[in-house]
């Protein structure tokens, strides 16, 4: 992104001159506000996000007419969101229901918006500056104050995820050549803050996923910096996996203990990865009542209508007043939503991941190696964090965003 092409000076009839904003601009300072606001939770945030969001939605709907062909190649991901409002029928609160699909549809449009609205590395970009401006403050709030291992975040497990993605894009951005030299050395600066930061939180999570994505960033810079074409990008690629694949069957048989419990006994963590397994094997015992259909969004985590919910706030030291998950996306999602519900995310998800692969091997550039690391690092974390298919969520934002852009590039050079 040239600045030539977002800011320029223009002459007044008197001769003065003043600093114009062109649209691209507007969209790239204002979806940058956007993720600050979505990236971490502040006091009267509100304030800035629901403006933000009205925004966004007069745009889409003035934009409706160009964003169809688009809408309509991205179908899938609206399959979700209907089967919310179809969830209304059966609910425990409908007017839960309600106000999560009208918010979560919102989120999906809003991604459409900004994948034709920006390019890819603009995209990029802008993550760049909110995040790294959020990350800053954190820093400053760590070294300054008492609050060592949390900052600005409530809990370290968001700390940890929310600097995992700072860290992802500063090393995408540090490796992109096609950025200037003075921006790859800040993205530089933020990516050692921000592995600082994961080291802080102590989240095992963001620490494997900040190992296992700068990994890829940097298999992918390499492959592009070499000039492979697709072919040998694939071929590259596949050669990896299986040097990965037979190394693991030679070396795993060796161990006399479980290697994934070594893992977790490096990261202090137990078996049932705290008391994780034992949170799923409720939500089994839920689904199993009602597996199709689900109680409908918020309709489970209920605590003065449910004992199970009240026995598991007794369990795991909650007050009434904390919100809690099961800390799997799949059983959130199928306690909620169903079987049903959970199968529509399922392909959601498998279809978004097709296209963001396609985006990779067949366009390359490090934007698309980027959102190919983000999308692998949300599949992961889907696992062991309930926020998958929330809404206004940045860090699953940036999935649907990644699949998006490889769609309306490769529909324009197929134009072309």
């Amino acid at each position: 992104m040239s600045s030539t092409s977002d800011i320029h000076i223009a002459r007044r009839p008197d001769q003065d001159l003043r600093l114009t904003i062109t649209p691209i601009m507007r969209e790239f300072i204002l979806f940058a506000m956007w993720v600050g606001v979505t990236f971490v939770q502040f006091p009267g945030d509100q304030l800035i996000l629901y403006p933000l969001a009205l925004y966004f939605a007069v745009a889409i709907f003035r934009d409706r007419v160009k964003l169809a062909p688009l809408f309509l190649r991205g179908w899938p991901l609206f399959l979700f969101p209907l089967w919310c409002f179809t969830s209304m029928l059966w609910a425990v609160d409908p007017a839960a229901v309600l106000k999560h699909a009208i918010y979560l549809t919102l989120t999906m449009m809003i991604c459409f918006l900004v994948a034709t609205r920006l390019t890819p590395r603009q995209i990029i970009l802008a993550v760049l500056v909110a995040t790294g401006f959020v990350g800053l403050i954190n820093l400053y709030y760590l070294l300054a104050t008492e609050n060592t291992r949390i900052g600005l975040f409530p809990q370290k497990n968001p700390m940890g995820i929310s600097m995992a993605i700072l860290w992802t894009v500063s090393t995408a951005v540090l490796l992109d050549r096609r950025c200037l030299l003075r921006v790859r050395s800040a993205a530089l600066f933020l990516a050692i803050c921000a592995f600082f930061m994961v080291l802080r939180s102590q989240s095992a999570t963001a620490m494997l996923l900040c190992l296992a994505t700068g990994s890829l960033n940097f298999f992918g810079a390499l492959l592009l910096r070499g000039h492979f074409l697709e072919p040998q990008r694939l071929a590259a690629a596949f050669a990896l996996l299986g040097m990965v694949t037979m190394a693991g069957a030679m070396i795993l048989p060796t161990y006399q203990e479980n290697p994934v419990e070594q893992v977790l006994r490096a990261f202090n963590k137990d078996t049932t990865l705290t008391g994780r397994t034992v949170l799923w094997d409720y939500a089994r015992q839920e689904i199993e009542d009602r597996p199709l259909l689900g109680v409908g969004a918020h309709g489970f985590w209920r605590y003065s209508e449910s004992p199970l919910v009240r026995r598991i706030y007794e369990e795991y030291h909650k007050s009434p007043g904390n919100t809690f998950n099961f800390h799997n996306s799949y059983f959130e999602i199928a306690v909620h939503q169903g079987l049903v519900g959970l199968s529509l995310a399922v392909f959601s998800m498998l279809w978004a991941m097709g296209w963001i692969l396609r985006g990779v091997f067949v366009l390359g550039g490090l934007p698309h190696v980027f959102f190919f690391t983000q999308s692998l690092a949300v599949m992961v974390r889907t696992f062991t964090e309930s926020d998958f298919y929330r809404p206004f969520v940045l860090f699953h934002m940036l999935f649907w965003i990644g699949a998006l852009c490889a769609i309306t590039r490769l529909r324009s050079d197929s134009r072309n």
